[in-house]
Parts: C-alpha cells; sequence; structure tokens
C-alpha cells in the first residue's frame, strides 16, 4: 500500500499595498498632524500677538489678526511690581532645584546602593508623597508655619516645595543610579576613593543625562507652582504666577498685559527646555535598554 507524499505548498506573499493606498494614508496621517499642531499652538500664537498688542487692539470686537506689533505691554509690567515678582519666582526656582539636587542626589544613590527590607515600601511613599494634591499639605504647613514665623519667606515656600519635589527626586534619580553597573564604584574603591568621592567624581558623570532631567523637571514644577505660593507668600515674596491673577479683575481685565505676563512665565521654561534638548531626550531614556 503506497502512501501518498504531502507536500506542503509554500504560503503565498501577502498582497502589497497599492501606491494609492500607501499615499492616501500619509496624507491622512499628514492631516491629522497638522489639525493636532494647530489646536495645540493656536493658544500660543493667540498669547503671542496679544501680548504684542496695544489695549485698544487687544479688547477691540471683532479680533483685529493683524495689528502693529508694540513692546509697551512688556514695558508697563517689567517696570513696575510685576519685575520683582519674575525675581521671588526664580530665587524660590533656584532655591527649590538646589535643595532638591543637594539632597534628592544622595539619597538617590544610597536607596540604589544599599537594598534593605522595606524599601519598596518607601519608594511608594515617594511616588504618593509627589503625586497627592498640596491641598493635602498646606493647612499643617500653614499651621505649623504661623507657629515658626515661617509666611511671606524664601525659606518656607522652599521647604514646603521640596515635600513633594525632594521625594520625586530621590526616587528618579534612584532608577538612574541602578542603571550604573556596581563594578564602577568598586573600581573607584580601589582606587582608594572613598564612597562620597566616587559619587561626585565617577558615577555622577554617568548619570548626567538624568541629573539634567531631574534638574529641569523640578525647576520647571517650582516656577509654575501656583496654589502653595498663593497661601504662603505675602506682598514680599509673592510670585509671578500668583501675580498674574492680579491683572484680572471683577469687572475688567487687562488682557494685553496679561498675556504679556504670561510670556514672560511660558519663555524662560521654552528656552531652559530648548537649551538642555539633547540631555532632557536621553535623560528621559536613559536606561530604558538594557545592554
Amino acid at each position: 500500500m503506497e502512501v501518498a507524499a504531502t507536500v506542503d505548498q509554500p504560503a503565498r506573499p501577502r498582497p502589497r499595498p497599492r501606491p494609492l493606498q500607501r499615499h492616501g494614508g500619509r496624507v491622512v496621517t499628514l492631516i491629522l498632524l497638522v489639525l493636532g499642531a494647530v489646536f495645540v499652538l493656536l493658544p500660543l500664537y493667540w498669547l503671542l500677538s496679544t501680548a504684542f498688542k496695544n489695549g485698544n487692539d487687544a479688547f477691540a470686537l471683532p479680533p483685529r489678526y493683524v495689528t502693529k506689533p508694540t513692546l509697551s505691554s512688556f514695558k508697563q509690567i517689567l517696570g513696575g511690581q510685576f519685575a520683582h515678582y519674575v525675581l521671588n519666582s526664580v530665587l524660590v526656582a533656584l532655591g527649590s532645584t538646589l535643595v532638591a539636587l543637594l539632597l534628592g542626589v544622595p539619597a538617590g544613590y544610597a536607596f540604589a546602593r544599599s537594598p534593605f527590607r522595606g524599601a519598596r515600601i518607601i519608594n511608594t511613599w515617594f511616588v504618593l508623597a509627589y503625586v497627592a494634591p498640596p491641598v493635602v499639605f498646606i493647612i499643617p504647613l500653614y499651621i505649623m508655619y504661623q507657629h515658626l514665623h515661617l509666611l511671606d519667606t524664601y525659606l518656607g515656600l522652599i521647604l514646603a516645595y521640596e515635600t513633594g519635589l525632594l521625594p520625586f527626586t530621590i526616587w528618579l534619580m534612584r532608577v538612574y543610579f541602578s542603571e550604573v553597573p556596581r563594578e564602577l564604584d568598586e573600581a573607584a574603591w580601589i582606587d582608594g576613593c572613598s564612597k562620597m568621592r566616587a559619587l561626585w567624581k565617577v558615577v555622577l558623570p554617568t548619570v548626567w543625562p538624568g541629573l539634567t532631567t531631574v534638574g529641569l523637571l523640578v525647576g520647571l514644577a517650582s516656577w509654575g507652582e501656583y496654589f502653595g505660593a498663593l497661601i504662603l507668600t505675602g506682598p514680599h515674596t509673592e510670585t509671578a504666577p500668583v501675580a498674574v491673577e492680579g491683572y484680572i479683575g471683577t469687572t475688567f481685565a487687562n488682557w494685553n498685559e496679561l498675556a504679556a505676563a504670561g510670556v514672560v512665565l511660558v519663555v524662560p521654561a521654552l528656552l531652559a527646555t530648548i537649551v538642555v534638548q539633547r540631555g532632557f531626550v536621553r535623560g528621559l531614556t536613559f536606561g530604558a535598554v538594557k545592554q
């Protein structure tokens, strides 16, 4: 009895998409991207155009889309009290970033290199402390600041920001340090470095993109923070995000000066992101792929 041999027939290749279908898909994708870009950039354009208008053009109905640009709004806000508020924001942002990095970098290194029982619980607490709404901390902080005379002070506002920024810094730096081989530390120790010197001289330059990313995120968070500054500051330490609200009254609004103040707040953050863009992107993807 003969057994018929079965020959596997080769699978038929899938038909390639037609050029018309391929180009049609690209056109649809391009249209969607353009619409998304317009949706995102239109508020920014409106902010910029209003900032360079005078009072009459900013209040004109119907709106005037093409006007003669002027710097009168910027001269008005930067020549007044708003410049002091911007300086307060700069001091608070620099102070918050410096404190977060000085305390968070060594702590993140310690958590990455010295695992211990309960580390997961502490890491979870770091995340919860960062994502918790500020209203959870603001009432206890306000009561304590009253007794410690820290209301309307730079130190008080910086310490208030650290309740969320410091746990975030420690948690993120621990992730970056965990991706650095431990053999790098051991080689530095053999060469005579102490643990602290090995951190600053050997390990830290390796995670420089991550450190830049953390510093930028912390600085931007403190630069644009509103709620805590509204409650804990006063006439001497009021920051720019809180001062912007003063351009909106109950019966009127200085739209051109309000837009100019918004540009002053947005442009520094935009420029800082552009300057460190390469390190920022590399820091976000640092350790995403295991070697």
